[in-house]
């Protein structure tokens, strides 16, 4: 398993698209959310003041929130690019045909996707803490673990994400193509959704891949008109934490599935 990750290392630590979105995240990650204090403010909105967003435990969601859009973006981008870019250079087959295992190849990329996002989560966890604690007055350890297990529910997101990438990128290999579709798939889903809910119950629409890696980190203000929306019209915006815990661990083990099944029956 080192001899794996070591491999993976040695082939794109030097790779330029690999260093700039990794340096993107790491750079993003744990400060975007300080860039729109001076907007919030202005915004002077009873709902959504700097107190709401930067203390704890709200700090938890907000930091969560934006990595729902920093962790597709860079680190989804990331793992088709691993995958896609060995097919085109043709270094996968040169790996098999000099004595890796077809086997052995799925795991070293599955290795790395587990890697990034322990890393991703870690950046959470740590910037999530350092900027709660710096704003929030009188503060204690239990404050501060007042978070609803936020830090799982931010690994599986990572791990979401990365899993779908993987899928599309072993199914597509080709990568322009493979990028553009796992892009265009988050639009393609909103639009499943809004027929679904047309023709379907209203909660169902919940349970799409997507929305429910999405509904780990919502936009936390949707919490709020959720539970007059549920109350009053028998309507969620949002998966309860407990149903999207389990429809991303249900997701990420398909997508995986499908992945190595797909990957061991093609020829390299």
């Amino acid at each position: 398993m080192n001899e794996l990750i070591l491999l993976e290392w040695k082939k794109f630590k030097s790779n330029t698209v690999f260093r700039v979105l990794a340096a993107m995240y790491l750079l993003l990650a744990p400060f975007i959310i300080l860039m729109g204090r001076d907007i919030v403010d202005k915004m002077q909105l009873p709902m959504l003041t700097s107190a709401e967003i930067y203390e704890f435990p709200k700090v938890w969601d907000y930091q969560g929130y934006i990595g729902n859009w920093l962790v597709p973006f860079c680190l989804g981008f990331l793992t088709i690019y691993i995958i896609t870019s060995e097919v085109g250079n043709k270094t996968m087959r040169q790996n098999i045909l000099t004595g890796m295992t077809k086997k052995s190849f799925f795991i070293s990329k599955l290795l790395s996707i587990l890697i990034m996002a322990l890393g991703a989560t870690f950046i959470y966890a740590v910037s999530t803490i350092a900027i709660g604690i710096i704003n929030t007055d009188g503060i204690d350890l239990e404050l501060v673990m007042d978070n609803n297990f936020a830090i799982i529910k931010f690994f599986l997101l990572c791990l979401g994400y990365m899993t779908f990438a993987l899928l599309v990128a072993f199914t597509i290999r080709r990568g322009t193509l493979a990028i553009f579709f796992y892009f265009f798939y988050f639009i393609l889903e909103a639009i499943f959704q809004g027929v679904h809910v047309y023709y379907y119950t209203h909660v169902s629409r919940n349970y799409w891949p997507i929305n429910s890696i999405e509904d780990l980190h919502p936009f936390p203000l949707l919490r709020l008109p959720d539970f007059f929306t549920d109350k009053e019209w028998n309507f969620s915006i949002l998966l309860p934490d407990s149903h999207a815990v389990l429809m991303s661990l249900f997701y990420i083990s398909l997508f995986v599935a499908i992945s190595y099944r797909s990957f061991m029956k093609r020829d390299i």
